[in-house]
């Protein structure tokens, strides 16, 4: 796996707990240093690297013992940290874990899940994320890394806890399938009792469009997670603007000009009740429209804190929106609070994974 650490930084501390790091090609420098790009290329703290080394594109770096990397709150990383350079601004760079798969589900069911909940629940996460990567893999040979370490790929938090180490271990190699071919083992916190298809949710790309990803039928079993419902309240100005912005953005004229917000409705509902638009109603009765999976994105790159997720309605109290939301996510795949509570009734991991990607069969790949 090569998972993006950080994007566009000019240097960066990295440390370990072994006596020394080896610089690949290079030798071996200090267990504590600073790496960074200037005019003449890299720059390592304790190292004297030859002109090919400053100028080459990659700077591949290896230790005994797990990383520290400045930026990412002492979490630790096994195997190898990656430096390249970006392609648009040569004296900035990525920094990339190269870590075997093995190593690296452990690092996605820490950042995923609490430490605590049923095993079960965290077998399901392992296969899900497993089969994501992979995914991931297959589809990004040509790009400098498969995933972020972020929830916008799949949340990775490095050495992880024996409860993820363990679980991840009891899985080790099984993935999602459909007629032979991977199911991208797409999840969300809570899908607020009504699941997405990959297909609305998350792209048009064929590798969606199998039936595991279509979603999952009834009961809900996120009941009690705490974004089941949620309320807010917003000021209308910025959601204004960021819609405004979007509308520019998209070449969307109605939305562009839009000055002012009425009402916030969830429509189009999918064949598990789940909207797939919001429509948006100014103070004139004119309307526009916007993807529910898209509205967080657009709120958050207008500056506002993005809601949990786009399955939302809002109206006008006063001069501020009340909104009232459902559920933590895009609402496709795994429901992590959902799968809790099937493993706190005793579903196992293959039990909930029938439940979340109908029709889809646990394979050992390896």
């Amino acid at each position: 796996m090569r998972v993006l650490l950080h994007h566009g930084v000019e240097s960066a501390a990295i440390s370990t707990e072994a006596s020394n790091m080896e610089l690949v090609g290079i030798g071996s420098t200090s267990s504590d240093i600073t790496v960074s790009r200037g005019k003449s290329g890299w720059e390592v703290t304790g190292a004297d690297l030859s002109a090919a080394n400053r100028q080459s594109d990659v700077l591949l770096i290896r230790s005994k013992a797990p990383f520290i990397i400045s930026g990412k709150k002492g979490r630790r990383y096994p195997g190898d940290i990656s430096c390249v350079i970006d392609s648009d601004d040569p004296v900035r760079f990525s920094i990339i874990n190269v870590v075997e798969m093995s190593s690296y589900i452990p690092g996605v069911l820490a950042g995923e899940l609490y430490e605590g909940w049923h095993d079960s629940a965290f077998e399901a996460q392992a296969v899900a994320a497993r089969s994501y990567a992979l995914s991931e893999i297959h589809q990004r040979v040509k790009h400098a890394w498969d995933v972020t370490d972020t929830p916008a790929s799949q949340a990775y938090h490095g050495v992880a806890y024996s409860q993820a180490v363990r679980c991840a271990d009891a899985t080790r190699g099984q993935i999602l399938t459909w007629e032979d071919s991977l199911v991208p083992g797409y999840f969300s916190s809570c899908c607020g009792g009504a699941a997405a298809t990959a297909l609305e949710a998350v792209g048009k790309n064929p590798v969606n469009d199998v039936p595991p990803l279509t979603g999952h039928g009834d009961p809900a079993h996120c009941t009690d997670a705490p974004r089941y419902r949620w309320s807010k309240t917003w000021e209308m100005a910025p959601v204004v603007e960021a819609l405004r912005h979007w509308g520019r953005r998209q070449k969307d004229e109605r939305m562009s000009q839009i000055t002012s917000i009425r009402s916030m409705t969830s429509i189009h509902p999918n064949r598990h009740g789940r909207p797939t638009h919001v429509e948006i109603v100014d103070q004139s009765e004119a309307s526009v429209s916007i993807r529910c999976v898209d509205l967080p994105f657009v709120l958050a790159r207008g500056g506002m804190e993005a809601p949990s997720s786009g399955w939302l309605d809002a109206s006008l109290e006063g001069d501020k929106l009340k909104v009232d939301g459902h559920g933590f996510g895009h609402g496709v795949g795994l429901c992590q609070y959902g799968a809790e509570s099937m493993g706190s009734t005793g579903a196992d991991k293959k039990a909930i994974l029938d439940f979340y990607y109908p029709g889809a069969i646990i394979k050992k790949a390896w």
